[in-house]
Formats: structure tokens, sequence, C-alpha cells
């Protein structure tokens, strides 16, 4: 099946069009696919094709929020070549996600994560040539158990969105430029817990944790953990949550 033909039109007549072979996938797996693009009316320049993951994060400046498009990570596919009049021709790409991507396949009342991959034909003398094709980015196994885990400690997960910025915690740190925030509401009461915001910060073989804790009297704590992928069972996590939270 053929995908809508060549989404992006510049002043010069080049058409592009990203075709994804696994658009829904996990932080860290390999996305495969194609670029596929077409030559204008005369031959043109191209001094190179160029990939971002992108996602809209929340930036605060001052007393004011506002959303902007953020670049966690970037790719060079081609350098310069001649592309000739009304060519077409297609490039392979294979790369792998970053094991921080934010993951955007969760259930709650509001998600507000987007990611998307930006696909970049730099036209010499001319209007670059662009496409956008969104991602489907599901939670890991340890992510996923970790949620479950949440459940069984009382928590539902309330909202998910991505802020700009870099977390610290116990012997690790972010690394993107930017961390997903996912806010959990208590289902019984804990000790004066109004809400626990949760981030990951995943690596090859284990995923860091921050929790930020707003209890009604004592204000806001940060506390972390660290799963072990071979630890990352609902049963382990839950005793973690417990003890970390004092529930």
């Amino acid at each position: 099946m053929l995908k809508k033909l060549l989404s992006s039109f510049g002043v010069q007549g080049v058409q592009v069009d990203t075709i994804l072979h696994n658009p829904t996938l996990q932080a860290g797996q390999n996305l495969s696919g194609e670029i596929h693009f077409k030559g204008a009316a005369s031959n043109k320049q191209i001094n190179g094709i160029h990939l971002q993951l992108m996602t809209t994060a929340e930036v605060e400046s001052g007393d004011h929020e506002f959303n902007q498009s953020l670049c966690i990570a970037q790719w060079h596919v081609s350098g310069a070549f001649e592309l000739q009049a009304n060519q077409v021709h297609q490039f392979p790409i294979h790369i792998q996600l970053p094991f921080e991507t934010p993951i955007t396949e969760v259930q709650c009342r509001r998600n507000a994560t987007r990611v998307w991959l930006h696909t970049h034909l730099d036209i010499d003398w001319g209007v670059d040539a662009t496409d956008k094709d969104f991602l489907s980015i599901a939670p890991t196994a340890c992510m996923q158990n970790f949620l479950v885990a949440m459940q069984h400690c009382g928590f539902q997960l309330n909202t998910v969105d991505v802020e700009k910025g870099q977390l610290r915690g116990n012997g690790f740190h972010s690394s993107i430029g930017c961390y997903q925030e996912l806010e959990f509401k208590p289902t019984a009461y804990f000790s004066g817990i109004n809400e626990v915001e949760v981030s990951f910060i995943a690596e090859a073989h284990q995923t860091h944790v921050l929790f930020e804790v707003d209890r009604t009297f004592r204000g806001d704590g940060f506390k972390s953990i660290s799963i072990p992928h071979h630890l990352a069972n609902v049963a382990h996590i839950a005793h973690e949550i417990k003890r970390v939270l004092s529930l």
C-alpha cells in the first residue's frame, strides 16, 4: 500500500515523504523505514538529509508557561548530492531511539505527550522540503510494571506531559534536554499525600525513577529508586514504592 504521496512541497518543487515500517515501538528500540523523494522540474543541489526526533515540551519563563517543539535526537542521513529533474529516489533509515524518549501510549485523564520524526531535505538556494511522522511510544516492560504497581499501591495516573530541563537523582541524570512527568493521585488517604509526580530516566539495563511527593503539611519531597530490569516485576516494584513513600 502506498502512503499519501509526498506531503511537503517547497517552491523548488522537491517532494519528500518518510515511510516508517514500525511507527509503534518502545524507547531504545530501532526505527526503520525509507525516505522517498522526487526531484523538481529542474536539477537541484541537495546539501544534506537530516532526521530529528521531536517532542512538545512545557517551558517555564517567569510567571508564564508555554509549549515549545524540542529536538531530543538527530541523525545525518546523507551528505550533499545533485537530485536530477523528476528523479524518484529513496534512502533507507535505521535509527535507535534514545532510552529516554517520552512515552505516548498510556491511559490517563490527560496525556499531552507527542513524539514525531521530522525529515529535512536541505535544498541549496531553495525552500527546504520537510515531512512529519508521529510515533506511538509504548512503555517498556519495566515502565508498564511500574504503572501497574502504582495502581496496586493505591494511586491512579492523572496527567502526563513533558517539561524542558534536566533531572538529577542519586547517581543519575537526564540527558535529552527534557523529562516526562507522570502525575498520580491517591485513591485513598495516605498520610496526607496530595499527589505523586514521577519521572523515568531509562538506561539499557535499568530504569531510574524520580519521585516528587506533595504532602499536605510537609511540602514537596524528592526521592528516587533504580530498578534493574531483571528485577522489574510488579511485586518488587510495589515493595519499593511503598518503602519510598512510607506507605
